[in-house]
């Protein structure tokens, strides 16, 4: 504490603040307090007397109490932020003033300072926005600093620009040329080949062992395709997640060699993986195209045909421009029908902590099992079948099996968890009126969370209302999911009365490296605590990230950092 003290008289001798606050005896006390911090602090008594002052003046930082005759801190907050879109501003806030929290955030606001004034509150808070403001402010000499360079700089500029074109063109993780640097050496050559080579299951990689797993692989997997390319004149390229191409502009007798030569050296892929130390094998399929035209999405469509036959590599012909959406959805189709009738579509379990990092709940997610031709067992994720599933009508039959064996498993295990239902499935009558009678069959109502997704896809409202108050007869509880994403109705959600809250992926995978993440995270905790709603964080896969997150009124956590997805409790 006495560090960011020290910091804070550092910073404030260079910060202009404005104080606004209508209560003669709060003003005082707060103003002695910030003189502790800054040479320069002005006072205001409204928000208009503010406003006055802001357009007479320079200030750096605004701290502004709501409630206030002539103008309240909502409209001043609005007045300053046309004014200035980047103004610092922080909030003195009282408990009971809840209902202004949501119109804040909204506005932007670094934070807030709740009444009475904590001193370690207070100093943190401050501490936080004053690093905000000086960083802001270096940025903004650094510009000026670049736009006066003389001549001498001049090169200097060149080489920073050459960086940049290189990180444009190149992909950051593994220094290949990227998809933009293929689009744009392409050719209408009449004799050119392009090879793109995808590694089989990578997601799945991602969902077992985290994305530093998964990028593991990646680099590894390069290192093979540049020892591949070392004697020969390819280009190479990462073109997407698990997406690398070989291209060259003008065909030689030897290409069929050298595609020989490179399924041969996919026969044996490995990496080693250090977060469990063991060594995995992994496999790639192959779409090698070689027309004048639409090289690349050629290559892609055969790439596409080639999973679905599982074979390992095709050269497109013009006979194949058939749609490969059609054939993507056939495929599943005859995958989830084989897998409903042979009992395997199966729930795994995901644990989710509380601060002391002990598992209180799990959350049931859906897996289709796969055997492949050597009878290895796969689990496939979602993502891949979902949406087939919904276009060939067998989306109802895989919710049902999910609710149904999840309720069988947990009717055998005394702890809490819960299921994802989206609006289309609280929108179905005889689905509400299956899954009212499992609770009743397995008794687990009063350990189940549902957790439903809000987003702009809810049309009814009052339909959803009226179908959660029925299923709270049975005391279930209710999680609003993936909450922060880019849609979210306060006054339609409050009305759920959501006994949890899940923070969005969006909002806390970047979390350690993203201040303006962190002070939103801040925020949606304070007003949900200030409502009685408990706060779940989810994808925290680090240490470093979950050290972010501790210091904040987060209730649990979920992630690869503290438990992957198994079909064991």
């Amino acid at each position: 504490m006495n560090v960011l003290i020290d910091e804070l008289k550092k910073y404030g001798k260079r910060i202009r603040v404005l104080y606004v606050e209508d209560n003669e005896e709060a003003r005082k006390y707060t103003l002695e307090m910030l003189e502790r911090f800054f040479n320069n602090v002005t006072t205001a008594v409204d928000g208009e007397d503010a406003l006055e002052k802001f357009k007479a003046s320079t200030y750096n930082l605004v701290l502004t109490d709501i409630n206030m005759p002539n103008m309240n801190g909502i409209e001043l907050i609005r007045h300053l932020k046309d004014i200035n879109k980047d103004i610092s501003v922080l909030v003195l806030s009282a408990h009971d003033e809840v209902d202004y929290f949501v119109e804040t955030i909204k506005l932007g606001i670094d934070g807030y300072l709740l009444k009475p004034l904590e001193p370690k509150q207070f100093i943190t808070t401050l501490y936080k926005s004053l690093t905000k403001i000086i960083l802001q402010e270096e940025s903004l000499v650094y510009k000026q600093r670049l736009e006066s360079m003389n001549e001498e700089l001049e090169e200097k500029v060149k080489t920073r620009t050459a960086e940049l074109a290189h990180r444009l063109h190149h992909d950051q993780l593994t220094e290949l040329k990227n998809h933009l640097s293929l689009m744009s050496e392409l050719s209408a050559s009449k004799s050119q080949i392009l090879i793109l080579m995808d590694i089989d299951g990578f997601e799945q990689y991602n969902e077992l062992y985290g994305m530093s797993a998964g990028n593991k692989i990646l680099r590894t997997f390069t290192k093979y395709l540049q020892e591949f390319n070392h004697s020969r004149d390819y280009g190479l390229y990462r073109v997407y997640g698990d997406g690398f191409v070989l291209y060259k502009s003008i065909q030689k007798k030897e290409d069929q060699k050298d595609i020989e030569a490179l399924l041969k050296v996919f026969e044996n892929l490995s990496a080693h993986i250090d977060e469990i130390d063991e060594t995995i094998n992994f496999d790639v399929t192959i779409g090698i195209s070689m027309e004048s035209d639409n090289i690349f999405e050629t290559a892609n469509m055969v790439l596409g045909i080639a999973k679905k036959q599982k074979i390992s590599h095709l050269l497109y012909t013009k006979e194949m421009d058939i749609s490969q959406q059609l054939i993507n959805d056939l495929y599943w189709k005859g995958e989830i029908k084989k897998a409903l009738e042979t009992d395997n579509i199966i729930p795994v379990f995901q644990g989710i902590v509380d601060k002391e990092q002990k598992i209180v709940k799990y959350e049931a997610l859906m897996r289709l099992v796969q055997y492949d031709e050597e009878g290895n067992r796969k689990l496939i994720v979602p993502f891949f079948f979902l949406k087939a599933s919904k276009k060939t009508k067998q989306y109802n039959k895989l919710t049902r099996e999910m609710i149904s064996k999840t309720f069988l498993i947990m009717s055998k295990k005394n702890v809490d968890f819960s299921i994802n239902l989206s609006f289309e499935d609280i929108a179905d009558p005889v689905l509400v009126d299956f899954l009212e009678s499992e609770i009743l069959r397995y008794k687990v109502g009063n350990r189940l969370i549902l957790e439903i997704l809000e987003s702009e896809m809810v049309s009814n409202y009052d339909l959803l209302i009226e179908v959660v108050h029925r299923l709270k007869k049975h005391k279930i509880r209710i999680a609003i999911d993936d909450f922060g994403s880019g849609f979210s109705n306060f006054e339609h959600i409050f009305k759920l009365n959501p006994d949890y809250l899940k923070i969005d992926a969006s909002l806390i995978k970047t979390i350690d490296t993203d201040i303006r993440l962190h002070t939103l995270v801040k925020a949606i905790t304070g007003f949900s605590k200030e409502l009685g709603i408990k706060v779940i964080a989810e994808y925290v896969s680090s240490k470093e990230i979950f050290e972010v997150l501790r210091p904040m009124e987060i209730d649990e956590y979920q992630g690869f950092y503290f438990s992957v997805p198994s079909e064991i409790i």
